[in-house]
């Protein structure tokens, strides 16, 4: 197989498919708002940014794994028995967080919406077999398919019906229908049934999730620290400031989602040549991507200062001027948090995934730390600066490990 002869379709398709999937994020909450007012949305927020920390749970930190598992380790049939289990967990989790955080019709509202992350977390198992063959740009089509129905129907319904209950329930039923069909279907077409005569055994199974879980406490305390400035606020603020707060940053969200267009077609090549031992070009390689993310990141931190906030008051229907720092500190705090999914996800392809946890660990006692002081101090601002803070932590501490893995490979060599 040509493994390069489908590059310009995979980046393409990648993109499109990215692009649906951050933008239907961005537009549940717009039409949240504006249908239901910013009371309502102030509690949609919160239970998708509790959905967007469980979705770690359905992943398991095993993409990345899957993807550069150049050696098929493992058969598809143990990486989707192993998906069976954590998105079990995930919904297990989110129906016992759903009943002890709120009341009455609330509980099945913030249940439903934590299916509709899980839908992605099922989807992840195929795609993650469809780029371990090099088929990125059918990871792209089927990204693209889900999500544009599951944005077009979650607006329409909730436009007709008025509720949020309604549409949430609805939503997540017939996307995880729609999911579970056109990616099964895909997946035979292009990959069929590639296990090598190999059986599914289950020991194999719970070997796969213990390999991952430094990756998924890693990636659960990532998606904690960018969380937590949202419950520091909910503890000292009113809902209607969840709104402001999830509208200013969901830019900064969609910079770290944007970097996906630029990474993930490459995070199997990046093995490969690690796994030649091939150091000089793969350093090249990893610094001209991180090169073109800085360019975009730079890019959109200034084009968002210009005239973001703008744009987002008249999709949102709400005053931001009194946010203009905040709008820019948090274009930031996305940019450098696009460069850290970057090396987080090359240290997993080259099996450095054992240095995750020490290094979360220790950026989470210090931002959990620092969040309720900045925000009872600050407000937004505050969770804004936290938000910052775990950042720039996380940047500094991988750059750290990546140089000092690169240049002792090259000692080695």
């Amino acid at each position: 197989m040509n493994k390069e002869k489908n590059v310009k379709k995979a980046f393409l398709w990648n993109m499109i498919g990215s692009t649906c999937y951050s933008g239907s994020s961005f537009l549940y909450l717009l039409v949240v708002t504006r249908v239901c007012g910013a009371q309502l949305a102030g509690f949609y927020s919160l239970s998708y940014a509790t959905a967007q920390l469980l979705l770690q749970v359905g992943r398991y930190g095993v993409r990345t794994y899957q993807a550069t598992d150049l050696e098929h380790k493992y058969i598809f049939s143990e990486y989707k028995v192993s998906r069976i289990i954590t998105c079990a967990l995930m919904m297990l989790f989110g129906i016992i967080y759903s009943s002890f955080s709120f009341k009455g019709e609330y509980i099945i509202i913030s249940t439903f919406i934590i299916m509709m992350k899980m839908i992605d977390a099922v989807e992840d198992v195929f795609h993650g077999n469809l780029q371990q063959k090099y088929h990125v740009e059918q990871m792209g089509k089927m990204l693209a398919a889900r999500n544009l129905y599951s944005a077009v129907f979650f607006t329409a319904m909730l436009i007709i019906t008025k509720s949020l209950y309604c549409t949430c329930v609805a939503t997540s039923t017939t996307s995880l229908i729609l999911c579970l069909i056109i990616n099964s279907q895909m997946t035979r077409k292009y990959v069929g049934h590639d296990e090598d005569g190999r059986k599914l055994q289950m020991s194999h199974v719970w070997e796969l999730l213990r390999t991952c879980t430094p990756m998924f406490i890693g990636t659960f305390l990532s998606l904690l620290l960018y969380n937590i400035p949202k419950y520091a606020m909910a503890g000292v603020m009113t809902d209607e400031y969840q709104t402001y707060y999830s509208i200013l940053f969901m830019p900064s969200f969609v910079i770290s989602l944007m970097c996906e267009f630029v990474f993930k077609p490459t995070i199997t090549t990046i093995a490969e040549l690690w796994w030649e031992n091939n150091v000089k070009k793969f350093t090249l390689y990893i610094l001209r991507i991180i090169g073109i993310i800085l360019v975009c990141c730079v890019a959109v931190v200034a084009g968002g200062h210009l005239i973001g906030r703008t744009l987002l008051e008249i999709i949102y229907g709400v005053d931001l001027s009194p946010y203009k720092l905040h709008f820019v500190v948090l274009l930031i705090g996305g940019g450098i948090s696009a460069e850290v999914y970057m090396i987080y996800n090359i240290l997993i392809a080259i099996r450095w995934g054992k240095c995750l946890l020490p290094v979360y660990s220790i950026t989470a006692i210090i931002t959990i730390a620092a969040a309720r002081i900045l925000v009872q101090q600050w407000g937004i601002m505050g969770a804004a600066l936290n938000y910052v803070l775990s950042c720039s932590i996380l940047f500094v501490l991988f750059t750290l490990i990546l140089i000092y893995v690169i240049l002792r490979k090259k000692h080695q060599n």
